[in-house]
Protein backbone atom coordinates (compact mmCIF):
# COMPACT_ATOMS: atom_id res chain seq x y z
CA UNK A 1 0.00 0.00 0.00
CA UNK A 2 3.12 2.51 0.87
CA UNK A 3 3.98 1.23 -2.38
CA UNK A 4 1.25 2.64 -4.14
CA UNK A 5 0.41 5.82 -2.56
CA UNK A 6 4.29 6.69 -2.88
CA UNK A 7 3.60 6.31 -6.81
CA UNK A 8 0.52 7.89 -6.26
CA UNK A 9 2.29 10.75 -4.45
CA UNK A 10 4.92 11.10 -6.82
CA UNK A 11 2.33 11.49 -10.10
CA UNK A 12 0.97 14.64 -8.28
CA UNK A 13 4.83 16.11 -7.72
CA UNK A 14 4.96 16.12 -11.74
CA UNK A 15 2.62 19.20 -11.22
CA UNK A 16 5.26 22.48 -11.16
CA UNK A 17 5.57 23.48 -7.01
CA UNK A 18 5.18 27.43 -6.70
CA UNK A 19 7.54 29.51 -4.51
CA UNK A 20 3.86 31.40 -3.73
CA UNK A 21 3.38 33.84 -0.92
CA UNK A 22 0.93 32.31 0.62
CA UNK A 23 2.03 31.73 4.39
CA UNK A 24 0.14 28.94 6.28
CA UNK A 25 -0.70 29.47 9.80
CA UNK A 26 -3.21 26.47 10.98
CA UNK A 27 -4.93 24.11 8.59
CA UNK A 28 -9.03 25.04 8.39
CA UNK A 29 -11.26 22.98 6.67
CA UNK A 30 -14.36 23.85 8.21
CA UNK A 31 -17.15 21.37 7.70
CA UNK A 32 -15.79 19.98 4.59
CA UNK A 33 -16.47 15.84 4.97
CA UNK A 34 -13.88 13.10 4.85
CA UNK A 35 -13.73 11.34 2.00
CA UNK A 36 -12.30 8.16 0.27
CA UNK A 37 -10.39 7.49 -3.09
CA UNK A 38 -12.58 4.72 -4.98
CA UNK A 39 -9.51 3.36 -6.79
CA UNK A 40 -7.38 3.22 -3.19
CA UNK A 41 -7.44 3.37 0.74
CA UNK A 42 -6.46 7.18 0.66
CA UNK A 43 -8.62 9.40 2.96
CA UNK A 44 -8.83 13.40 2.14
CA UNK A 45 -10.39 16.28 3.18
CA UNK A 46 -10.82 19.56 0.11
CA UNK A 47 -12.23 22.60 0.81
CA UNK A 48 -11.75 25.50 -1.70
CA UNK A 49 -7.50 25.57 -2.66
CA UNK A 50 -6.76 23.08 0.28
CA UNK A 51 -6.31 19.04 0.49
CA UNK A 52 -5.15 17.21 2.95
CA UNK A 53 -4.64 13.26 2.51
CA UNK A 54 -4.24 10.34 5.39
CA UNK A 55 -2.87 7.19 4.23
CA UNK A 56 -2.83 4.61 7.09
CA UNK A 57 -3.90 1.47 6.08
CA UNK A 58 -7.59 0.22 5.83
CA UNK A 59 -6.99 -2.28 8.86
CA UNK A 60 -7.67 0.72 10.79
CA UNK A 61 -11.33 1.08 9.91
CA UNK A 62 -13.12 -2.11 10.30
CA UNK A 63 -16.29 -2.34 10.97
CA UNK A 64 -15.87 -3.24 14.37
CA UNK A 65 -16.26 -0.63 17.24
CA UNK A 66 -13.23 0.43 19.80
CA UNK A 67 -10.48 2.96 19.58
CA UNK A 68 -6.93 1.90 17.82
CA UNK A 69 -3.64 4.48 17.87
CA UNK A 70 -1.42 4.16 14.64
CA UNK A 71 2.00 5.86 15.26
CA UNK A 72 3.11 7.88 12.36
CA UNK A 73 6.45 6.37 10.57
CA UNK A 74 6.13 8.05 7.29
CA UNK A 75 5.68 11.49 6.53
CA UNK A 76 3.67 10.39 2.98
CA UNK A 77 1.26 9.07 6.16
CA UNK A 78 -0.20 13.17 6.15
CA UNK A 79 0.18 15.54 3.90
CA UNK A 80 -1.22 18.89 3.25
CA UNK A 81 -1.61 20.98 0.44
CA UNK A 82 -2.70 24.15 -1.02
CA UNK A 83 -3.21 24.62 -4.58
CA UNK A 84 -3.06 27.72 -7.57
CA UNK A 85 -7.51 26.81 -7.90
CA UNK A 86 -9.93 25.14 -6.28
CA UNK A 87 -9.08 20.40 -6.18
CA UNK A 88 -11.89 18.30 -5.98
CA UNK A 89 -11.66 14.86 -4.84
CA UNK A 90 -12.18 13.46 -9.05
CA UNK A 91 -9.06 15.43 -9.62
CA UNK A 92 -6.64 14.03 -6.64
CA UNK A 93 -7.94 10.39 -6.94
CA UNK A 94 -7.55 10.18 -10.65
CA UNK A 95 -4.78 8.16 -11.88
CA UNK A 96 -3.28 10.74 -14.10
CA UNK A 97 -3.78 13.92 -12.09
CA UNK A 98 -4.95 17.02 -14.36
CA UNK A 99 -2.17 19.84 -15.38
CA UNK A 100 -3.83 22.17 -12.64
CA UNK A 101 -4.40 23.06 -10.38
CA UNK A 102 -0.81 23.01 -9.25
CA UNK A 103 0.75 23.04 -6.09
CA UNK A 104 1.26 25.88 -4.38
CA UNK A 105 2.80 25.15 -0.69
CA UNK A 106 3.22 21.29 0.40
CA UNK A 107 3.71 20.14 4.54
CA UNK A 108 4.64 16.29 5.03
CA UNK A 109 3.90 14.98 8.73
CA UNK A 110 6.76 13.96 10.55
CA UNK A 111 7.14 11.02 12.28
CA UNK A 112 6.23 10.17 16.10
CA UNK A 113 2.77 11.67 16.64
CA UNK A 114 -0.46 9.63 16.89
CA UNK A 115 -3.56 9.19 14.44
CA UNK A 116 -6.38 8.16 16.81
CA UNK A 117 -9.30 6.80 15.15
CA UNK A 118 -12.63 5.96 17.68
CA UNK A 119 -15.14 3.79 15.56
CA UNK A 120 -18.95 3.68 16.35
CA UNK A 121 -21.84 2.04 15.13
CA UNK A 122 -25.12 3.21 14.63
CA UNK A 123 -28.31 0.60 14.26
CA UNK A 124 -31.58 2.41 13.05
CA UNK A 125 -34.63 -0.22 12.53
CA UNK A 126 -37.43 0.94 10.07
CA UNK A 127 -40.42 0.60 12.09
CA UNK A 128 -42.84 -0.60 9.36
CA UNK A 129 -40.19 -3.32 7.11
CA UNK A 130 -38.33 -3.96 10.49
CA UNK A 131 -34.92 -3.32 7.81
CA UNK A 132 -32.26 -2.53 10.19
CA UNK A 133 -29.64 0.28 8.84
CA UNK A 134 -25.77 -0.21 10.17
CA UNK A 135 -23.99 2.45 10.40
CA UNK A 136 -20.35 2.88 11.11
CA UNK A 137 -18.43 5.78 11.79
CA UNK A 138 -14.82 6.40 12.50
CA UNK A 139 -14.04 9.65 14.12
CA UNK A 140 -10.11 10.70 13.51
CA UNK A 141 -7.72 13.00 14.99
CA UNK A 142 -3.97 13.37 15.03
CA UNK A 143 -2.17 13.82 18.26
CA UNK A 144 1.26 15.14 18.99
CA UNK A 145 1.59 15.86 15.06
CA UNK A 146 3.99 18.25 13.38
CA UNK A 147 4.41 19.81 9.80
CA UNK A 148 6.93 20.51 8.46
CA UNK A 149 7.85 22.16 5.11
CA UNK A 150 11.35 23.89 3.92
CA UNK A 151 9.87 27.51 5.37
CA UNK A 152 8.06 26.42 8.64
CA UNK A 153 6.47 24.14 11.05
CA UNK A 154 3.28 23.49 11.87
CA UNK A 155 2.67 21.49 15.27
CA UNK A 156 -0.79 20.43 16.90
CA UNK A 157 -1.42 19.01 20.25
CA UNK A 158 -4.48 17.64 19.26
CA UNK A 159 -6.25 18.36 15.48
CA UNK A 160 -9.30 16.72 14.35
CA UNK A 161 -9.20 14.97 10.82
CA UNK A 162 -13.04 14.48 10.85
CA UNK A 163 -15.29 11.51 10.77
CA UNK A 164 -14.92 8.85 8.24
CA UNK A 165 -18.40 6.44 7.38
CA UNK A 166 -17.16 3.37 5.92
CA UNK A 167 -19.97 1.16 5.76
CA UNK A 168 -23.94 1.07 5.68
CA UNK A 169 -25.33 -2.25 5.76
CA UNK A 170 -28.60 -2.99 5.67
CA UNK A 171 -30.36 -6.41 7.27
CA UNK A 172 -33.40 -6.65 5.19
CA UNK A 173 -35.38 -9.08 7.55
CA UNK A 174 -37.09 -9.86 4.14
CA UNK A 175 -37.54 -13.54 3.62
CA UNK A 176 -40.42 -13.70 0.77
CA UNK A 177 -41.73 -17.23 0.18
CA UNK A 178 -38.33 -19.01 2.06
CA UNK A 179 -38.96 -22.40 3.17
CA UNK A 180 -37.33 -22.96 6.84
CA UNK A 181 -33.64 -25.37 6.20
CA UNK A 182 -31.74 -26.72 8.65
CA UNK A 183 -28.14 -27.01 10.41
CA UNK A 184 -29.90 -29.86 12.71
CA UNK A 185 -33.14 -30.35 14.11
CA UNK A 186 -33.07 -27.96 16.43
CA UNK A 187 -31.19 -25.23 14.60
CA UNK A 188 -32.97 -23.80 11.85
CA UNK A 189 -32.53 -20.72 9.73
CA UNK A 190 -34.15 -18.53 6.85
CA UNK A 191 -31.98 -17.58 3.94
CA UNK A 192 -32.57 -14.78 1.18
CA UNK A 193 -29.14 -14.07 -0.73
CA UNK A 194 -26.10 -13.65 1.28
CA UNK A 195 -28.64 -12.76 4.83
CA UNK A 196 -29.82 -15.89 7.21
CA UNK A 197 -32.20 -15.57 9.92
CA UNK A 198 -31.06 -18.77 12.22
CA UNK A 199 -32.76 -19.66 15.84
CA UNK A 200 -31.41 -22.60 17.37
CA UNK A 201 -33.72 -23.91 20.65
CA UNK A 202 -33.05 -26.39 23.42
CA UNK A 203 -33.91 -30.26 22.25
CA UNK A 204 -38.12 -30.65 22.53
CA UNK A 205 -38.84 -26.99 21.20
CA UNK A 206 -40.73 -28.94 18.64
CA UNK A 207 -42.89 -31.63 19.56
CA UNK A 208 -45.56 -34.22 18.31
CA UNK A 209 -48.26 -32.70 19.75
CA UNK A 210 -50.66 -29.38 19.19
CA UNK A 211 -50.01 -26.89 21.84
CA UNK A 212 -48.44 -23.59 22.39
CA UNK A 213 -45.13 -23.16 23.76
CA UNK A 214 -43.09 -19.97 25.11
CA UNK A 215 -39.47 -20.14 25.19
CA UNK A 216 -37.45 -17.14 26.86
CA UNK A 217 -34.52 -16.44 24.40
CA UNK A 218 -30.95 -16.96 27.01
CA UNK A 219 -28.24 -18.69 27.08
CA UNK A 220 -29.49 -22.12 25.74
CA UNK A 221 -31.92 -20.37 23.32
CA UNK A 222 -30.60 -17.69 20.65
CA UNK A 223 -31.85 -16.01 17.28
CA UNK A 224 -28.61 -14.78 15.50
CA UNK A 225 -28.85 -12.58 12.22
CA UNK A 226 -25.73 -13.11 9.60
CA UNK A 227 -25.09 -11.01 6.40
CA UNK A 228 -22.19 -12.26 4.04
CA UNK A 229 -20.82 -10.34 1.22
CA UNK A 230 -18.01 -11.37 -1.35
CA UNK A 231 -15.03 -10.27 -2.40
CA UNK A 232 -16.36 -11.69 -6.17
CA UNK A 233 -18.99 -10.53 -8.04
CA UNK A 234 -22.09 -12.70 -9.52
CA UNK A 235 -21.68 -15.10 -6.83
CA UNK A 236 -24.18 -17.42 -5.11
CA UNK A 237 -24.33 -18.03 -1.33
CA UNK A 238 -24.83 -21.88 -0.16
CA UNK A 239 -27.23 -22.44 2.38
CA UNK A 240 -24.56 -24.37 4.35
CA UNK A 241 -22.74 -20.83 5.35
CA UNK A 242 -25.44 -20.53 7.59
CA UNK A 243 -24.31 -23.67 9.81
CA UNK A 244 -20.51 -23.46 9.19
CA UNK A 245 -18.59 -22.07 12.19
CA UNK A 246 -15.94 -20.51 9.67
CA UNK A 247 -16.41 -18.23 6.21
CA UNK A 248 -14.53 -20.01 3.61
CA UNK A 249 -13.08 -17.79 0.93
CA UNK A 250 -14.68 -15.45 -1.15
CA UNK A 251 -16.83 -14.63 1.17
CA UNK A 252 -17.36 -12.03 4.14
CA UNK A 253 -19.12 -12.66 6.86
CA UNK A 254 -20.06 -8.58 7.28
CA UNK A 255 -22.14 -8.86 10.42
CA UNK A 256 -23.20 -11.03 13.06
CA UNK A 257 -26.42 -9.95 15.72
CA UNK A 258 -27.12 -12.53 18.44
CA UNK A 259 -30.27 -12.36 20.22
CA UNK A 260 -30.59 -14.07 23.75
CA UNK A 261 -33.61 -11.42 24.78
CA UNK A 262 -37.31 -11.66 24.28
CA UNK A 263 -39.60 -14.67 23.08
CA UNK A 264 -40.28 -17.01 20.92
CA UNK A 265 -43.83 -18.18 20.48
CA UNK A 266 -44.83 -21.84 18.95
CA UNK A 267 -48.04 -22.98 18.02
CA UNK A 268 -48.24 -26.79 16.90
CA UNK A 269 -50.80 -27.96 14.98
CA UNK A 270 -51.32 -31.78 13.08
CA UNK A 271 -51.21 -32.29 9.17
CA UNK A 272 -52.95 -34.70 8.12
CA UNK A 273 -52.76 -37.15 4.92
CA UNK A 274 -55.31 -36.10 2.18
CA UNK A 275 -58.22 -38.53 3.43
CA UNK A 276 -57.85 -36.10 6.33
CA UNK A 277 -57.61 -39.39 8.89
CA UNK A 278 -53.93 -39.82 9.19
CA UNK A 279 -51.48 -37.39 10.72
CA UNK A 280 -48.31 -37.57 8.82
CA UNK A 281 -46.63 -34.62 10.48
CA UNK A 282 -46.50 -31.49 12.36
CA UNK A 283 -46.74 -27.42 11.47
CA UNK A 284 -45.01 -25.64 13.97
CA UNK A 285 -45.64 -22.00 14.00
CA UNK A 286 -42.77 -19.71 14.92
CA UNK A 287 -42.86 -15.92 15.84
CA UNK A 288 -40.89 -13.39 17.67
CA UNK A 289 -41.65 -11.16 20.10
CA UNK A 290 -39.46 -8.12 21.48
CA UNK A 291 -36.47 -9.81 20.40
CA UNK A 292 -33.47 -7.95 21.12
CA UNK A 293 -30.38 -8.00 18.44
CA UNK A 294 -26.91 -7.50 20.09
CA UNK A 295 -23.28 -6.56 18.59
CA UNK A 296 -20.69 -5.24 21.12
CA UNK A 297 -22.49 -2.48 22.78
CA UNK A 298 -25.10 -1.68 20.98
CA UNK A 299 -28.79 -3.29 20.08
CA UNK A 300 -31.97 -3.28 18.12
CA UNK A 301 -34.81 -4.76 19.48
CA UNK A 302 -38.01 -5.73 17.42
CA UNK A 303 -41.51 -5.66 19.07
CA UNK A 304 -42.27 -8.88 16.63
CA UNK A 305 -41.30 -10.75 13.78
CA UNK A 306 -43.05 -13.93 11.78
CA UNK A 307 -40.36 -16.62 11.49
CA UNK A 308 -42.71 -18.65 10.06
CA UNK A 309 -43.76 -22.68 10.46
CA UNK A 310 -41.57 -25.30 10.38
CA UNK A 311 -42.00 -29.12 9.10
CA UNK A 312 -41.47 -31.83 11.09
CA UNK A 313 -42.91 -35.76 10.89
Amino acid sequence: MKKVFSAFICLFLLNSCDDGDIVVETFDFGTAAVQKCSNNDILLKTSGNQLMLLNIGPEYFKNTEGVQTYTILNSSDIIYRSYTGAVTNSSICATIPPSTPSVVDEYNVSPGGTVQVTTTMIPTVDATSLSTRITYSHLIKFKNVQFVNNAATISFPEYLFGTYTSANNVLSFSFPNAEIQTCSYNKIFLKNGGQFLLLDLPAGSYPNQVGTQTINLGDTAKATYRMFTSTTTSVDFPASLACSTTTPSPFVLSEEWVADEGVATIVTTEIFDPTNTTVIGYKHNIKFQNIKYKKGTQSFTHPEFTFGDYITN
